[in-house]
């Protein structure tokens, strides 16, 4: 009888030991389910706007970008979309979708919507009217056609775009603030950084306040409606209320960046499961702190970068000054900016200034190195530079004023020097101090020297005995 006893004691533990481990099975089969599907993200991060950069965008699609693919993402990533890639872009993202995969979109940029319509320009857009906009833009409800043709399970779309319209001063009938709220295919959650009809700011660090908030918790294994929400509630805690993020749509099944954590279980049969001592314990901060201070530096750098292009543009110098300054520039900030692509487009331009300041120097230097012709200084302008000389002599202002040029001869002294021997009447000026009224012709020479690529008087001598 006791055999018996011990026999069934021994059956029941094995049978609790299996289902134990079946459940165990179970909770990682669900994870490793949850992060096997076909993922494909669309990621788009437009900055560089002729009118109205953003200094974000690139970072915030380039932090998401990294994060997608440590996640099982095979990401589409453009930067700084021009027009004529728009399509391309929709091709190859739409090439790689397929039915039952999950689709993800994220765009930070600019934003705008026409008559209800939501459009994300390219950053070589060049809008003056309405009517501009659809043929430059990447339209929203083009990502929509897309997902819905390829019957995907499950379609994720984050809105970074809200920011104020820079077009918005062109003629435009229509346009209102921010975004408008869209009309998704069924299976779709679109979050957007901020209500319709509302305007995100850009932010002032590395990324933007919506896209840094969604980075923080996309490696939870939380359900994507419970990560929005708290993203919302980073967002209008860090904005004090002024920017609330906005999410519309609705999805069917579950979904989880990091793949969802199995609910339920039977607690009773995992107390018989043996398990393993905690190993190591105690967290270190302090590689993250050196890294936060670092970026922070480098944020610092960047602005430093941007002022120093900023006072060098305002520069009003000679074209040589001008090349000394670019030249210093070029070799204060030679270094790489891990952290962004600004500082390689403020090289860029610093070198093409660089260039076009030589071209004027070159242009200069010729035109002062010209030969000098005795008689390339016309009549008219002649006259005129001895009537104004003429004019400004204290001691005929307001006395006597040169009426004509009646006869002139020239001489060259050397290269660039000339005198003219001018003859001349001039007339009192009606009702002067000394009260003047006879007309006189007169002669007398004129120096003339060439300098910064004109004639200009610099002396007039005595009066001259004899004809011309």
């Amino acid at each position: 009888m006791n055999v018996l006893k011990l026999t069934l004691l021994a059956l029941a533990f094995i049978s609790l030991h299996a289902h134990a481990k079946e459940d165990r099975n179970l909770a990682v089969t669900q994870v490793n389910n949850a992060v096997s599907d076909k993922r494909i993200a669309l990621v788009i991060g437009n900055g560089a706007y002729a009118n109205s950069p953003l200094k974000n965008p690139v970072n915030d699609a380039k932090d998401i970008a990294i994060k997608l693919r440590k996640l099982g993402f095979d990401v589409v990533e453009r930067n700084n979309l021009q027009t004529k890639q728009i399509g391309g872009a929709l091709r190859e993202f739409r090439s790689k979708l397929s039915p039952g995969a999950v689709a993800l979109v994220f765009y930070a940029g600019h934003g705008l919507q026409i008559k209800g319509i939501n459009y994300l320009p390219a950053v070589d857009a060049d809008i003056n009217s309405e009517e501009d906009v659809p043929n430059q833009s990447l339209g929203v409800n083009q990502i929509m056609d897309v997902l819905d043709d390829a019957r995907t399970r499950l379609n994720l779309v984050f809105l970074d775009a809200c920011r104020n319209n820079p077009y918005a001063s062109r003629s435009f009938r229509s346009a209102d603030r921010g975004l408008a709220r869209i009309s998704a295919p069924s299976g779709t959650l679109i979050s957007y950084a901020t209500k319709p009809g509302s305007v995100a700011a850009d932010g002032n660090g590395r990324n933007g306040l919506y896209t840094s908030k969604l980075l923080a918790q996309m490696d939870s294994n939380i359900q994507i409606e419970l990560t929005l929400k708290r993203v919302v509630t980073e967002v209008k805690a860090a904005s004090q209320g002024k920017q609330e993020p906005w999410m519309e749509g609705s999805i069917e099944g579950d979904f989880c960046f990091g793949g969802c954590a199995a609910s339920g279980g039977n607690t009773q049969v995992a107390s018989l499961v043996p398990m393993l001592a905690p190993v190591g314990g105690g967290l270190s901060l302090e590689d993250i702190k050196k890294q936060q201070e670092t970026r922070g530096q480098w944020d610092k750098w960047q602005a430093g970068m941007q002022a120093d292009f900023d006072k060098i543009v305002s520069l009003n110098a000679e074209p040589d000054l001008q090349i000394t300054a670019w030249e210093r520039f070029l070799s204060s900030y030679a270094q790489d900016n891990p952290l962004s692509g600004g500082d390689e487009e403020l090289r860029a331009q610093a070198q093409g200034r660089k260039q076009q300041a030589e071209e004027r120097k070159r242009y200069e230097q010729g035109e002062r190195n010209k030969k000098v012709n005795p008689n390339d200084i016309p009549f008219e302008q002649m006259r005129n530079m001895v009537a104004d000389y003429y004019n400004t002599r204290s001691e005929w202002v307001g006395t006597f004023t040169l009426d004509a040029v009646i006869r002139w001869r020239l001489e060259e002294i050397d290269s660039g020097r000339k005198r003219g021997h001018v003859e001349y009447r001039y007339v009192p000026v009606p009702g002067n101090r000394m009260g003047r009224k006879d007309t006189g012709v007169d002669q007398r020479t004129f120096d003339f020297v060439w300098t910064n690529g004109s004639w200009r008087v610099t002396s007039m001598g005595g009066h001259m005995s004899g004809r011309l």
